[in-house]
């Protein structure tokens, strides 16, 4: 059966944006793949996260592509494309966001539309 990729909580009180920059040395494609977890001709698509009071847990998302290019072409062709979706186990959050060199995530309370707009700040 399909799922929705995007983000859920219990409430979705809050909402938001997340964006990422990866770490050339220590990536999270270099750790699936330590874990045989991706195999060549396989590209990390996709990630998901999910971390409740005593819980954390790291999903991969990955298709059937070279590279990125290959990859995006799959996904455009696909009305809902066929993905492997891997559950990384054994890494806590602390090594989860090592594997970015940058970890940005913007939430806006539930109906405030704050994403994306311009704020003064007085900054």
């Amino acid at each position: 059966m399909p799922e929705v990729f995007e983000a859920a909580a219990q409430y979705d009180d809050w909402e938001g944006s997340v964006a990422a920059d990866n770490d050339v040395d220590d990536s999270i494609q270099s750790l699936l793949a330590s874990r045989g977890m991706k195999s060549d001709g396989e590209a990390l698509v996709g990630l998901s996260l999910y971390s409740g009071e005593a819980y954390f847990s790291v999903s991969a998302y990955l298709v059937p592509a070279e590279n990125a290019e290959a990859a995006k072409a799959y996904l455009e062709a696909e009305n809902i494309p066929n993905v492997k979706k891997v559950d990384i186990e054994n890494v806590s959050a602390e090594e989860f966001f090592r594997l970015f060199k940058r970890f940005s995530v913007a939430l806006s309370w539930k109906g405030m539309n704050l994403i994306g707009r311009e704020l003064n700040t007085g900054e």
